[in-house]
């Protein structure tokens, strides 16, 4: 699909907010209960927050991403909380698109940082995080929305997270978004995932659960450790995150004072 046909924008009505419903049942296969409902979209969008589409010149949606606010720290953030696109058009950087026009809202509105939750085995994620859009890791939460608590989650691997965080005005973000691959300064460390954590699962489920642990184990360590994940490399067989040292560009201290 030609780069042209798709446009990426806020969604801002009613009809638009339905069609993130649909393809939100359409993406994660979750029953009703899981489903956010329109009223919350409407609210999201009523404090702030958009909801990124990408649409088909037919208007039809493809993707969207959705944001809510949060705090941290006493300071306002964006939460990015739902992100789909169809399964069909996953390999046309519409994802990556979506994140830029959600950052391009953050920095208009002075919001400093966007985080948001992925599974730490998903390599394919962790790339598109790390390495394309510059977010760095220093945050592990176990078994984040427990086991089988809706049809999205797993009921026999627990359901660890770790949190992105995506500081929109760094030099680090601005230096990946130009096409540089993120630097880490010796020595670094490394935690190691299965290049494909879905193959593994499908072979054994003991397998999932023993990687599940391991890399628990590991990132928990380092990052107590005062480490955070700078980098991600993807290798046949495995890839790693990389972590080095933290850096004030991914605080909010640095933010305000580079800006007064």
């Amino acid at each position: 699909m030609s780069e042209l046909e798709i446009d990426i924008r806020e969604c801002t009505s009613t009809e638009d907010f339905q069609q993130c419903i649909e393809l939100e049942r359409a993406v994660w296969k979750d029953d009703d209960l899981g489903i956010m409902p329109i009223r919350l979209y409407m609210i999201s969008k009523a404090c702030n927050a958009p909801t990124i589409g990408a649409f088909e010149p037919s208007g039809r949606l493809v993707g969207f991403v959705h944001t809510m606010i949060a705090l941290m720290d006493k300071h306002v953030v964006y939460h990015s909380h739902l992100a789909a696109v169809r399964e069909d058009l996953r390999h046309n950087d519409i994802g990556y698109k979506m994140k830029l026009a959600q950052r391009n809202y953050a920095i208009a509105a002075g919001v400093p940082l966007i985080i948001w939750t992925f599974d730490p085995l998903q390599s394919r994620n962790a790339h598109l995080n790390i390495n394309k859009l510059g977010a760095v890791i220093r945050r592990y939460e176990v078994n984040y929305y427990s086991e089988g608590l809706s049809t999205v989650f797993d009921s026999d691997v627990p359901s660890d997270r770790i949190f992105a965080e995506w500081w929109v005005s760094s030099g680090h973000v601005e230096s990946v978004l130009a096409g540089n691959r993120p630097r880490i300064e010796a020595p670094a460390e490394a935690v190691m995932i299965p290049e494909d954590i879905n193959s593994v699962r499908a072979q054994s489920v003991e397998e999932h659960l023993k990687w599940r642990l391991r890399v628990r184990e590991d990132f928990r360590r380092k990052l107590a450790g005062g480490l955070i994940v700078r980098g991600f490399e993807r290798e046949s067989g495995t890839s790693r995150y990389m972590l080095g040292r933290d850096d004030p560009q991914f605080h909010f201290e640095d933010y305000h004072e580079t800006r007064t």
